[in-house]
Formats: C-alpha cells, sequence, structure tokens
C-alpha cells in the first residue's frame, strides 16, 4: 500500500484496487482542498466541513463518518468515540488493509485513551498523529503518545505548513523530542512483511501533495 499526505489531518492510502481519502480539508485552512478520485472517505467530524470537505473528491465513495465497525472496500474499520478537552466528540479510527494496522488519531487535542483501550486496539504498525499544538496535542504531548502507543511507524500531521491559516506549531521541536532522527519521502511504500518486530520506531515525515 501506499500513503500520501495532503496536510492538516488529510491522507490517500492507494492499494491495489481502492483508494481511499481521510479528512478532506475546505479552502477555509488556506491550503488547496484535497483533489481526487476515491472509493471510500474516512471522516473524523463530519459536522466540520473543515475537515469534511468532499466535494473536491469525485467518484462515488462509501462514506465512515462516525463511531462502529465497518467492513468496507478491502478496509477493515473501527471508529472509536473520543471527548476531547472541550467536550466535542471526535472519531479517531483504527483501519487495517493489506494486512497493515493503521491508527489514525485525527486532530484531539488530548489522549484519551485508557491502556485497556490500547490493549483492544492491539499492535499499530503505522500511528497518525497530530503534533502542531493548538488545536491539537502538543508535540511533547504527541510525542509520550507515540511512546505510549509503541507503533512500528510514525507519521506526524496537523503542523505549519506553508499558506495554512490554522496556528500549528512546525514538525521541528516534535521530531527533536523523537530522537532527531526522521526520514522524509513524498509517499510512502510499504508492505506488511517488510515490517521488523522490535526494530527503533521509525519518524516519517510526508511531502504534502500540491
Amino acid at each position: 500500500m501506499q500513503i500520501q499526505y495532503f496536510g492538516l489531518s488529510s491522507f490517500k492510502f492507494s492499494s491495489k484496487d481502492t483508494t481511499s481519502i481521510l479528512d478532506p480539508f475546505s479552502k477555509e485552512s488556506g491550503l488547496t482542498p484535497p483533489r481526487g478520485n476515491a472509493d471510500l472517505l474516512i471522516l473524523s467530524e463530519k459536522d466540520n466541513e473543515l475537515y469534511s470537505y468532499s466535494s473536491s473528491i469525485s467518484g462515488e465513495p462509501f462514506i465512515v463518518d462516525g463511531p462502529g465497525e465497518y467492513d468496507v472496500k478491502e478496509h477493515t474499520i473501527t471508529g472509536i468515540p473520543v471527548k476531547d478537552k472541550d467536550g466535542k466528540v471526535i472519531t479517531i479510527y483504527l483501519i487495517e488493509l493489506e494486512g497493515i494496522k493503521i491508527l489514525f488519531m485525527a486532530h484531539i487535542k488530548k489522549l484519551a485513551l485508557t491502556q485497556d483501550e490500547i490493549e483492544d486496539i492491539g499492535e499499530v504498525d503505522i500511528l497518525l498523529i497530530p503534533i502542531g499544538g493548538g488545536d491539537v496535542l502538543e508535540y511533547d504531548e504527541a510525542a509520550k503518545t507515540v511512546n505510549f502507543i509503541e507503533p512500528k511507524i510514525v507519521i506526524p500531521m496537523h503542523y505549519k505548513m506553508n499558506g495554512l491559516k490554522i496556528d500549528a506549531a512546525s514538525e521541528e521541536k516534535f521530531l527533536k523530542e523523537m530522537g532527531g532522527k526522521a526520514e522524509t519521502m513524498e509517499k510512502l511504500s510499504i508492505k506488511k512483511k517488510e515490517f521488523v518486530a522490535d526494530a527503533p520506531i521509525r519518524v516519517i515525515v510526508l511531502e504534502p501533495l500540491r
């Protein structure tokens, strides 16, 4: 599978036969909204157009937009409701595609999962986590969350970039907190068999699609 990044909390997953897009954002963000064809849309806040702007997405995608269990278009998805600091409920998702387990933490402000819930989630191959502060986790809390969940790969999101109107810090402090070693790439192409048990956590920064 391949993972590409649009900015904020928006990603594109591409497998052999399906394309899914997560949290497509609106132009109100200051960024150009994600475009392209999708078989599946995954939305963490369906009533917030900033993070659920589907007008620029083509095709007739199946929409996952809340808690529950879904088995659709080669994806096995568990939507987990999380109550944020201000009482707002955001859905984070555990997504399994091509045998790879991805935990997508949307734009939460705090880690609201208990140890029991983390154990229920089980082993996480790839963690997509917000790091920019303000409306999402601060860089140090994000790093603590990574160490709590212990994924094989962590991909930071929701941080400062050119054009973004939303207040967010750059990725630099988070990367330093994670040891300063990060890989930068346009897209992550990976298969389940490539994950190595007990290997150090890989920090991967994806260059935003334009």
